[in-house]
């Protein structure tokens, strides 16, 4: 009998063992009878990637601390991980995928490949010395971490969320850090220069150059790296941090016909099925880094580069496999981080890209406490509001606590369409040693209206 039943159990391959690829195959065992196999060109499985700045740092003191489940779990639940295994070809027709040599047959697959780190052109030479790192997987962090050890002067290139965590954590290890991005401010892609601004300020407390609005000219060495040239300076490096962004790592899924869409992700319906030709497989779900998905304000194509993201598209694939209709939502891509001592938060779109958009926007400011300011502990509090047409469509905040609820609070705003005259009114809650009598939202809100009813006159 119990032959008879494994002999009937459906195949379930995944591609990719980050936070998608995992996530999809311990949930569907426990609901489902499928035979699972995870393929996974990585050296380790079932970490937080989320954690490895805060372990370069030293905040996190142990490497095992990151691995959320070890080999042994997946293995006592009847999974099948494959660490260090290259897949080489997709077959969709035929249900099978080539791995290592082997022909391995599916009745469901899922790619979840994710993304791999983004190299300018003028720097894939030198990034090949000694020394010269990105991160994107445990291993990284392992290498850089020891690296660390010996060296005393830092370069990281690349101002995004990624590059300001690594400056933040190689100057907390004593080293001499320079920052250097290409754009005009820090963090452009998510935040206005104005808000960037009070970031950058300081980091440069924290000891870290920051140059901005130039890129490196080269990065110098013979076999292991030495210096950075920038504007003519040439700035001491012993170590190297390529920050510059990441690029969904879709090859495969392109060489098997899958259509990729104008952000390189691969084009999925609601149900995260990919499309081939004219038709969305039914047999193959996508998701993570690698899965085009849309902008809930714009309606445009994106890629959704947050941990949280994935997790919600392994969510939808999960229901999906077991039998539980469920579609994918376009989303509004609330991000939070750590910066030093600033929690930063922003969600929707910034002023730049909603003009890109063709949209007509105003903005209100406000300035406040994180809590009464007679109460010990308080810090300042930074908040900007951006409206089109009246309704929220972005919203960004710094401050030494308390960002995240907010932030998230601003994207439920956002999905429901809140107008500005709604968050004026809003109800808050206060007591002196968690906030202000009037909650700084407010008072953005406040401002952001005046600016429309002297716009009206």
């Amino acid at each position: 009998m119990r032959k008879k039943e494994a002999a009937q159990k459906e195949k379930l391959l995944i591609i990719g063992g980050g936070a998608v690829g995992m996530a999809v195959a311990t949930s569907v065992k426990r609901r489902s009878n499928f035979d699972i196999s995870v393929f996974s060109s990585d050296r380790h499985t079932a970490y937080s990637q989320c954690g490895m700045p805060f372990l370069i740092a030293g905040d996190i003191k142990d490497f095992d601390s990151l691995i959320l489940r070890k080999a042994e779990f997946f293995e006592n639940m009847g999974i099948d991980v494959r660490l260090n295994c290259t897949v080489d070809k997709i077959d969709i027709e035929n249900h099978n995928i080539h791995a290592n040599g082997e022909i391995h047959h599916f009745d469901k697959l899922v790619i979840a490949t994710g993304s791999t780190a983004f190299i300018p052109e003028d720097f894939r030479g030198s990034a090949r010395l000694q020394n010269v790192f990105t991160l994107r997987t445990l291993s990284n962090a392992i290498d850089i971490d020891k690296s660390l050890e010996e060296v005393s002067d830092a370069v990281v290139i690349g101002g995004g969320g990624v590059g300001i965590e690594i400056a933040v954590a190689s100057a907390k290890r004593g080293k001499n850090t320079t920052l250097v991005n290409r754009s005009g401010s820090i963090l452009s892609h998510i935040m206005d220069p104005d808000m960037a601004d009070i970031i950058k300020e300081h980091l440069e407390s924290l000891g870290i150059r920051v140059i901005t609005g130039t890129t490196p000219g080269s990065i110098n060495g013979k076999e292991k790296v030495d210096s950075v040239s920038i504007e003519g300076e040439k700035i001491p490096a012993d170590i190297v941090f390529i920050a510059t962004g990441v690029i969904p790592q879709n090859q495969l899924a392109e060489d098997a016909g899958i259509e990729l869409g104008p952000t390189g992700g691969i084009v999925t319906d609601s149900k995260l099925q990919p499309k081939i030709g004219k038709s969305y497989v039914s047999d193959v779900y996508c998701g993570g880094e690698c899965t085009q998905i849309q902008n809930f304000i714009t309606g445009k194509a994106m890629l959704g580069q947050l941990a949280s993201t994935s997790r919600r598209m392994a969510g939808v694939i999960i229901n999906n496999l077991t039998s539980e209709n469920t579609d994918f939502e376009a989303v509004v891509n609330p991000w939070v981080a750590l910066v030093g001592e600033l929690q930063v938060g922003t969600v929707g779109l910034t002023s730049l890209e909603a003009k890109k958009n063709g949209m007509e926007i105003v903005t209100g400011i406000a300035t406040g406490t994180t809590h009464a300011e007679y109460f010990p502990g308080s810090s300042q509090l930074f908040i900007k509001l951006i409206f089109s047409e009246r309704y929220l469509i972005g919203a960004q905040i710094i401050a030494g606590e308390g960002v995240k609820e907010r932030i998230d609070g601003m994207a439920l705003a956002i999905k429901k369409k809140t107008t500005v005259d709604e968050l004026m009114n809003m109800e808050t809650s206060y007591t002196p040693p968690m906030s202000m009598l009037i909650d700084p939202v407010t008072f953005a809100a406040k401002g952001a209206s005046k600016k429309m009813r002297r716009a009206e006159k």
